[in-house]
């Protein structure tokens, strides 16, 4: 191995020189003893070469320098510097003091040496020429220093600012990307005229700085979520995605967004190899607003896209998504185009039980108030034949009040009954919720509820199922439904009137016929169109009853 001395290379010999005496002012005037000395307990290595000698051999070492690299005065004294050397020395420091050895100059160096146990440690070495008295270099004295801990700790603080200055860089791009992300997604909010233009809009956005993207909606009744519309490379087709078996199926991206809809918190999970796609990793997001869960997006990433705060941008996303979602349902309810119907079933509910001792089904076929509690009014279906004492006598067992029973002995007789007021009417008033319908049969009571906005709809269903017993979400969906003016709709029930129907209501209605008392008589009305009075009278009821339906109906 090439060893330089003063740790300089074999190559580098001077020529041997007549022994001379260094001479200077110093050495007249201090002890030579006290000169020894210092140089012997002196706090860093020193060594002294004989420069007249091929290969420079060290003539002296002091007790640093043995402490320092464990060699002693008896194997250094006759041997270059260069046996201090190894493998991870550097030829840049090694290849200085050469330079200054041939210029017959000082240097100061820092390399990697060895100590006689194989330690590696860093040497702060500086050599300067002495002179004799011709100012020839006779001798080169070195100075070292054992600068391991130093070095160590300027690598360690070299290292930190490399990470900080990773960490600033990565952390710049990252903001970057996301600002972009952010802005783009928030731009396809506020010009979404419509959920399926905010979908398509959102996951196209978050696709152009992500792999891919697609978001779904959660229904609350099945506990799943539907994909609606997808951007970008999202792996193999999804489908519909049980919250309850998510868990089971070894998928990572169901596990994603099943643990984002039951958590309502942004959920990681790493794509195995065995799933395919170019994406490694996949962030469930959970849309919701208020007590409101609208759905979930799964937004599909290499792993080290999702860094630390990317979890807390893409938590404001989902928040931004779902307030967009949101303000698109409330103006939808403003304009009356739709509203969230969804049904609870009761069982061992009165009006079930009420059913079921009358061996019937019920049809809700409307409900009025003009009682002090409000009453509904029931089409039975199979009950024909039933007196009103045996129908009364089932409600008193079943806890519901008959108030009356109406057409009993026709096919479909009309039972009007109430029953005590339970949670569900004081949620109703508490989330704005109508209830339009009630099917009862088989002890089963199942309501049809109507909630204008979908937050209040899903807050009002929640709450039903924790607060009242037995009660069991069956369905919920969003229906459209067209609002119609007042001038539209009485246009549509005239429409429906025949020309005799028409005018028999119009006359009755500007003669005063339809006040109490009459104003002017059937026998006057029915002679002014030329029919009889009992044909007068069955064309206005034709046509009181055609407006009745289609108020009560509706």
């Amino acid at each position: 191995m090439t060893r330089p001395g003063l740790q300089t290379d074999a190559g580098t010999e001077r020529p041997a020189r007549a022994s001379g005496t260094v001479t200077s002012a110093s050495t007249e005037t201090v002890d030579e003893a006290l000169k020894t000395r210092s140089m012997d307990e002196a706090p860093v290595g020193i060594t002294v070469a004989d420069a007249t000698q091929p290969d420079m051999p060290l003539i002296y070492v002091n007790a640093a320098f043995e402490r320092m690299t464990g060699y002693s005065p008896s194997y250094a004294v006759g041997r270059n510097c260069r046996f201090l050397q190894g493998e991870a020395t550097r030829e840049k420091p090694v290849g200085q003091m050469r330079a200054a050895i041939e210029d017959d100059e000082a240097t100061t160096v820092e390399l990697r040496n060895y100590r006689r146990s194989g330690e590696l440690f860093w040497n702060e070495v500086t050599i300067a020429p002495l002179r004799d008295d011709a100012g020839e270099v006779a001798y080169y004295v070195g100075f070292q220093q054992d600068v391991t801990r130093r070095k160590r700790a300027e690598q360690a603080a070299a290292n930190r600012a490399a990470r900080i200055e990773h960490e600033r860089v990565a952390q710049a791009r990252l903001l970057e990307r996301l600002d972009g992300v952010v802005a783009d997604v928030t731009e396809a909010v506020t010009r979404a005229s419509s959920r399926e233009d905010l979908r398509q809009e959102v996951v196209r956005s978050i696709a152009d700085t992500y792999t891919g993207a697609w978001i779904g909606t959660y229904d609350p009744a099945t506990e799943a979520i539907e994909p609606r519309a997808a951007a970008g490379e999202v792996g193999p087709e999804t489908g519909r995605i049980s919250i309850a078996t998510a868990d089971s199926d070894g998928q990572s991206v169901k596990r994603a967004v099943a643990a984002a809809i039951d958590s309502r918190r942004v959920q990681l999970e790493p794509i195995g190899p065995d799933e395919e796609g170019e994406a490694s990793a996949v962030a469930g997001v959970p849309l919701y607003f208020g007590g409101a869960v609208y759905g979930v997006i799964a937004v599909y990433a290499q792993t080290e896209a999702f860094r630390r705060h990317e979890r807390d941008v893409l938590t404001a996303l989902g928040r931004t998504v779902a307030i967009g979602i949101n303000a698109l349902e409330s103006q939808r309810t403003l304009r009356g185009e739709g509203v969230v119907e969804f049904e609870l079933a009761f069982r061992g509910h009165p009006l079930g039980s009420f059913a079921e001792a009358l061996s019937c089904s019920l049809r809700h076929a409307g409900t009025v108030g003009d009682r002090d509690e409000r009453s509904l009014l029931f089409e039975t279906d199979g009950a024909a034949g039933v007196d009103a004492e045996r129908i009364r006598a089932a409600g008193e067992a079943a806890g519901v009040t008959v108030h009356a029973v109406l057409a009993a002995e026709t096919d479909v007789p009309v039972i009007e009954v109430s029953v005590e007021e339970t949670g569900l009417e004081e949620l109703l008033r508490e989330y704005s919720g109508e209830v339009c319908g009630w099917a009862i049969e088989e002890n089963v009571a199942v309501v049809t509820i109507e909630v204008g906005r979908e937050a209040l709809a899903r807050s009002l269903a929640t709450d039903a199922m924790e607060q009242l017993p037995d009660a069991d979400l069956r369905s919920y969906c969003r229906r459209e439904q067209t609002r119609q003016t007042p001038r539209g709709f009485a246009a549509e029930i005239e429409s429906q009137l025949t020309e005799r129907q028409r005018a028999a209501l119009i006359r009755a209605y500007t003669s005063g016929y339809l006040e109490w008392p009459h104003e002017t008589n059937g026998e006057e009305i029915a002679d002014s169109m030329g029919v009889t009075r009992s044909t007068f009278h069955q064309h206005l009821r034709a046509a009181q009853r055609k407006i009745a339906t289609a108020i009560f109906e509706r």
